[in-house]
């Protein structure tokens, strides 16, 4: 073959040409394989690597799960609710999720990577157990606050107890009188409360109680307010806990100013002292 360069003329034998061209296409090949093996090398490297991130984040979020899961163990005894037994914790909503191929090394990407889908599977199964189990622990107690909202619980008016409830001498006659209630001294016109939601089913006077209101609790309490000065409310009005019902006076058979406070339960007088939550320890 001849070959021209530069108006000059070179014979190059073919074997050399052959040969050259020989060795190129090793070159070639063997710097193509070399750089489809780092190429790969890479590759498994930055799977191993992101799947150790994973791996670890997959450990704390188990971690952080299972703190939740104690929490909401916790909240479900708190309201009354049965505990979820560890079986049913490890099926969740159902449905057994899969185990990594045994014909695999542990160590391998495979392996690996199936075992995290398995964890998060697992975790996906009682995260949705565990948001079910919360809605059943919201809804109870919604039912337990709105149950309270009708039992006498807060003290109707503040002040001082004076006379509490059970055998005591008469202020008037002297003699031993049970004392159905209890006596609360407090300045003429002091706001009187209802100390829960219900329904007022009588008010007027009365030569004993002077002006008085019952409340009906529609759970079988009811509670009586005698000696008042004022009634602010009428009878069939629906009353919330802490509405305003009447002011403190000293009318009916009284000595003072004072307000009288009765507490039925299924139709029996019961103490009112177990049924409030003094706002002055009074």
């Amino acid at each position: 073959m001849v070959l021209r360069f530069g108006g000059r003329a070179f014979r190059v034998p073919g074997s050399l040409i052959t040969v050259v061209l020989g060795a190129l296409v090793l070159v070639t090949g063997v710097v193509y394989a070399g750089a489809r093996s780092w190429l790969a090398e890479y590759r498994h490297s930055s799977i191993h690597q992101e799947i150790r991130s994973l791996e670890q984040s997959s450990r704390s979020n188990t971690a952080r799960l299972e703190s939740l899961i104690a929490s909401e163990e916790t909240a479900r005894l708190i309201a009354g609710l049965p505990s979820i037994h560890p079986d049913v914790r490890q099926v969740g909503v159902g449905g057994r999720a899969g185990l990594p191929d045994p014909g695999f090394s542990p160590d391998s990407p495979f392996y690996r990577a199936s075992r995290l889908h398995t964890e998060m599977e697992t975790s996906k199964r009682k995260s949705s157990l565990s948001l079910k189990s919360m809605e059943d622990i919201e809804r109870q107690i919604r039912e337990i606050d709105d149950r309270w909202q009708f039992v006498p619980s807060i003290t109707p008016v503040t002040g001082v107890i004076t006379s509490r409830y059970g055998p005591r001498n008469d202020p008037f006659t002297g003699l031993l009188a049970m004392h159905h209630g209890i006596d609360i001294a407090a300045a003429p016109g002091t706001p009187v409360k209802s100390p829960a939601s219900g329904v007022v089913v009588k008010t007027g006077v009365d030569a004993r109680y002077g002006l008085f209101i019952d409340v009906d609790h529609q759970n079988g309490y009811k509670t009586r307010f005698g000696h008042l000065s004022a009634i602010l409310v009428t009878k069939g009005m629906e009353l919330k806990r802490g509405d305003i019902i009447g002011q403190v006076g000293m009318t009916g058979r009284t000595t003072g100013h004072h307000l009288h406070y009765e507490v039925q339960k299924d139709r029996r007088r019961v103490n009112p002292i177990k049924f409030i939550q003094s706002e002055n320890d009074c």
